[in-house]
């Protein structure tokens, strides 16, 4: 929807600016979103305008987020400066990784505007749509809501989006809908998940991760997500990932019904028979609760990919969507950005990026790289948060031990100093030692990729992977390898 602000009509139930304007008892017309930039941020600020909102905002980068939001109406400010506050102003949203310091939110307490957190804003949004749909899980959240987005888009739902990811069928990371659905990304750092309310949850699984936070380590994991279950209403569902033991024992003793989904017979939905293409693209039978339901086709490669399809068909399934509309979804979802995403082939050279970073998302992308056709496998890989990488070193060890060329890049961390005195060429050191792969320890993008377009041979695959910036290194590649190879056949990804 490209509309501007003051020409948007909004159905009275879906009314976010009264909504706001009776919980802080002033009228909220004008929003204000420090770190507009971001994946989640940009979104709800999308949606704002959408709404009907005057959206003001800044980060510290211009990005194509910045650019967007800009196009549509909002006012973006490129650095965050107390002057960029003004009475105007009737709320400011910022992220947790803004510091009370920061000098918009101190000018914002100086001037005594209301000030919400990302997660609470998410919340108080998702308090208007009473068919919230919230997908958590230490891996999988992204590709799961996309697909279940993707799936209610068919079937003529047509609901609201806030997902940390691009939709291919919406062509950005947040749509606004006419219906009560509403398929949000429910994150369980700090809690943020708890904040907004659902009828339906999925928990795709639980691995120990943002250690940083969880100090009481998985047990008080697990007891988060158990509070996340339990804000399922008892009319409402959790979809549960039933081949985890983890899983298993946060979602007893909720209220809400329960069905479980994976690859074992002790589930309610079960994948059988599952075979690969020549690009790793898998395709499965699903049963319900021993009964044949239907053979589904994807799109996207990897054996975790049938667990997330198996989690969007139990929703479907929950919503009385035909068949049909799930395979034609299925067959349609083509990923959500940087999850698997094919970058170029050049000379026979295939180049996908991936978000992976931690130990098990590492694992399950290298084994769908496994199902595609390679020579030799090169994973170029940028490490995410010091205290991840201390905290899960040996199993980040353990990541690698089928790939058969390793680069590793700098640790990137946006919000912590290296106080765990952790570096990559300790992480390079162990894989070497461990597993014997060839590793090397590189800084500098343009080095990797020159370092790449030196050594990669015909029918290689190289896999880029990390939460960061170094997806860079993925398009640097291919033009790279075009300017090497001008005369060899290539193919770029079709958008």
């Amino acid at each position: 929807m490209n509309i501007k602000a003051d020409t948007v009509s909004i159905p009275l139930k879906h009314d976010m600016k009264k909504h706001l304007s009776d919980r802080f008892g002033h009228d909220v017309s004008t929003l204000y979103f420090i770190g507009i930039g971001g994946s989640s941020m940009s979104g709800l600020a999308k949606i704002s305008l959408e709404q009907g909102f005057h959206v003001e905002g800044s980060d510290q980068v211009n990005s194509k987020y910045t650019e967007l939001l800009s196009s549509r109406g909002a006012t973006v400010h490129i650095g965050q400066k107390r002057e960029n506050i003004h009475p105007g102003i009737d709320l400011v949203v910022y992220t947790a990784a803004i510091h009370p310091d920061n000098p918009e939110m101190v000018a914002a307490d100086e001037l005594n505007i209301p000030k919400v957190e990302r997660a609470d804003y998410l919340g108080l949004l998702s308090e208007i749509f009473p068919k919230t749909i919230g997908v958590a899980g230490t891996h999988g959240k992204t590709t799961t809501s996309s697909m279940i987005a993707t799936l209610l888009h068919f079937a003529d739902f047509d609901p609201s989006v806030s997902i940390g990811g691009n939709i291919p069928v919406f062509g950005s990371n947040a749509e606004l809908g006419d219906s009560d659905y509403f398929v949000i990304e429910s994150c369980e750092y700090v809690d943020s998940f708890l904040k907004t309310t659902h009828e339906i949850g999925i928990i795709t699984n639980i691995e120990e991760d943002h250690l940083d936070y969880f100090k009481g380590g998985m047990e008080q994991i697990k007891a988060s997500f158990h509070k996340f279950g339990a804000i399922l209403p008892p009319e409402g569902l959790m979809i549960a990932y039933g081949d985890s033991q983890n899983v298993r024992d946060v979602v007893k003793g909720l209220r809400c019904k329960v069905t479980t989904y994976g690859f074992s017979d002790q589930n309610d939905w079960v994948a059988k028979n599952i075979t690969y293409d020549h690009n790793g693209n898998p395709a499965f039978d699903a049963y319900y609760k021993g009964d044949f339901d239907g053979h589904y086709v994807l799109r996207i490669p990897g054996r975790h990919n049938v667990l997330n399809a198996l989690a969007c068909i139990a929703c479907a399934k929950f919503l009385n969507i035909d068949v049909p509309i799930i395979e034609k979804t299925l067959d349609h979802f083509s990923g959500a950005k940087r999850r698997f995403e094919f970058r170029g082939q050049v000379d026979g050279i295939n180049v996908y990026e991936d978000y992976a970073h931690h130990p098990t998302e590492l694992k399950v992308v290298i084994d769908a790289c496994m199902h595609h056709d390679h020579n030799r496998l090169w994973v170029v890989y940028q490490p995410h948060s010091y205290s991840r990488i201390y905290y899960l070193f040996d199993e980040f060890v353990d990541s690698f031990n089928q790939v058969d060329k390793l680069i590793i890049s700098e640790i990137y961390s946006n919000r912590e100093t290296n106080e765990w005195d952790i570096f990559p060429e300790d992480l390079a050191k162990r894989i070497k030692q461990r597993h014997h792969v060839p590793t090397v320890v590189i800084s500098e993008f343009e080095d990797i990729t020159k370092f790449l377009t030196d050594n990669l041979e015909k029918g290689d695959l190289v896999l880029v992977a990390g939460a960061g910036n170094i997806n860079k290194v993925a398009y640097m590649l291919v033009d790279a390898l075009r300017e090497k190879y001008p005369d060899a056949p290539y193919k770029l990804p079709e958008d």
